[in-house]
């Protein structure tokens, strides 16, 4: 029989193991309260505090001055024409130092008065550039000015050295090889001129020395003929003798009729390279307007070269499209050529954000893909070995204004099936730039501008206020000024932005927004 002290003795027994088994194990906290974890009536959670964080300055990549170059576009549409050529080299002096913010601009062709600006250490970039000759400009405010070609490929390198003023004395001589009077001699495309004597014996004084020196010789009847010289102190003593000069040839003719407007123009390039000992001056032969009545002739070409010859009219189609002639020896090769009126135009309206006319807006109609259109007018343009400087056919640009309603028509003349698409600008003091992609022809465009939102700048820091690098504004839009970090007067709109530090890009924006007062932090 169980006592009732056994049961309680039982039951202490049992209440003293539960304790045991509760107590011995991991201690559990308390969950909190599930409604506390519900959002509110805005949809909004608890607040959760992230982790402290310490923002540390990195350093910016490359030593030396920043350099921002600047590019305006426009509204969001803008594309560029296709360009897949790039210069970059430096800017030396005569003992190899190089020459400070030092500008190199393009002169003539299709890129006309394009230019950069080296930074602190001569070093220079131009990217964008049209594959093919182009002639440079090249001085700093403590140097000499020279002017220079240069074929530029993909990716060309080309240092510029700018050296002591020389007197080099030349010897000019005639396709007969003797002495030739009268000629005009030119370094640097005639900075520096002069005539033969009669023992055809020319002096160039100032000639700042250095490689691939550009000397053109002009003579009556003869080839008109360049040579690229290395010109140093040490190799300039002596009387450089010339290569003999080669009898010139003749091509003339007569346009005989045009659409209303402005004149022809003509332009020649070779459809071979140069196999003589010389170039020939090609820009000579570059971009010629015909007289009013439509008569053109061309005197001093070379004989042994087949020359293709193209006419330009913003409105019309030539017929024939291109001749390819060599130049008469005796008498002048003639060429004759009509222009038709072309029906394929690029019609439009430009109007405000309130539809009301805009007159006077510059439209501008360019080839989206230049060189496709220079290689199909002339056969030869893209050979490494071609002399001639790039021409500017009508193909590549063509311009108008809109009238007092508003309106612009351009023709599109003898525009080259399968060379790719057109871009239409539009531009308008005050008013934001915009851009149409034209891929077919023949409808009616409108096109709207919305006016400028104030002058707007760009202003570049540093991050925790750390001292940003000096600032550099190697291209900058013509309306616009800088100073240090600051580029002011800029017109509201996209632009192409491309900050570097010795070569190093820091940020790269294809299209980057600028108004009011922009700020970059670095």
């Amino acid at each position: 029989m169980i006592r009732p002290t056994h049961i309680l003795l039982l039951v202490a027994i049992l209440v003293m193991a539960v304790g045991f088994v509760f107590n011995s194990g991991p201690r559990v906290e308390p969950q909190p309260d599930v409604s506390e974890l519900i959002a509110d009536d805005n949809g909004h959670g608890p607040e959760v505090k992230a982790a402290d964080l310490e923002e540390v300055l990195l350093p910016l990549l490359g030593s030396g001055p920043l350099q921002i170059h600047l590019e305006y576009l426009g509204d969001a549409n803008y594309q560029s024409p296709v360009y897949g050529g790039n210069l970059k080299g430096k800017v030396l002096d005569a003992y190899g130092k190089p020459l400070a913010f030092a500008r190199i601009e393009i002169v003539g062709g299709p890129q006309d008065t394009n230019f950069v600006i080296a930074d602190k250490n001569g070093e220079y970039q131009m990217p964008g550039l049209l594959p093919g000759m182009h002639i440079f400009r090249i001085n700093s405010a403590t140097s000499a000015e020279i002017i220079r070609m240069q074929y530029v490929a993909r990716d060309t390198t080309r240092d510029w050295l700018i050296g002591q003023a020389i007197s080099v004395t030349f010897e000019v001589r005639n396709h007969n090889n003797k002495v030739l009077e009268h000629a005009d001699v030119r370094s640097d495309f005639g900075l520096r001129q002069a005539t033969t004597n009669e023992q055809g014996i020319v002096v160039l004084h100032g000639i700042p020395s250095g490689g691939r020196v550009v000397i053109d010789v002009f003579a009556d009847e003869h080839v008109s003929t360049r040579y690229e010289l290395n010109l140093y102190a040490a190799n300039t003593t002596d009387v450089i003798k010339l290569a003999p000069l080669e009898k010139g040839g003749r091509i003339a003719g007569r346009i005989k009729s045009w659409p209303g407007g402005d004149v022809p123009t003509i332009s020649i390039v070779p459809r071979t390279a140069d196999s003589r000992s010389g170039m020939t001056v090609w820009e000579k032969f570059q971009d010629v307007r015909v007289t009013n009545d439509g008569y053109f002739s061309f005197d001093d070409l070379p004989t042994n070269q087949l020359l293709d010859i193209r006419v330009n009219h913003a409105q019309g189609i030539c017929d024939p499209r291109g001749r390819a002639i060599t130049a008469g020896k005796q008498s002048p090769m003639r060429c004759d050529f009509i222009v038709r009126l072309s029906k394929a135009k690029v019609s439009g309206r430009v109007v405000d954000e309130n539809g009301s006319v805009v007159a006077g807006a510059e439209v501008e109609l360019l080839a989206a893909s230049p060189l496709k259109v220079l290689s199909a007018i002339y056969p030869s343009i893209g050979s490494e070995r071609l002399s001639a400087r790039l021409p500017m056919p009508s193909q590549l640009r063509r311009t108008a204004r809109t009238n007092k309603r508003g309106e612009f028509d351009i023709a599109l003349g003898d525009h080259i099936q399968g060379t790719g698409r057109l871009l239409l600008n539009v531009d308008k003091k005050g008013m934001v730039s915009a851009q149409h992609v034209i891929k077919t022809v023949g409808s009616m465009l409108e096109v709207t501008l919305r006016e400028q939102r104030g002058g707007a700048s760009l202003l570049l820091s540093r991050r925790l206020d750390g001292v940003l690098p000096p600032c550099e504004w190697p291209a900058l839009p013509a309306s616009a000024n800088a100073t240090g970090e600051h580029a002011r007067e800029l017109l509201e709109g996209f632009y192409r932005l491309h900050i570097l530090r010795d070569g190093k890009t820091i940020l790269r924006e294809d299209k980057y927004w600028i108004s009011g007062e922009t700020k970059i932090v670095l």
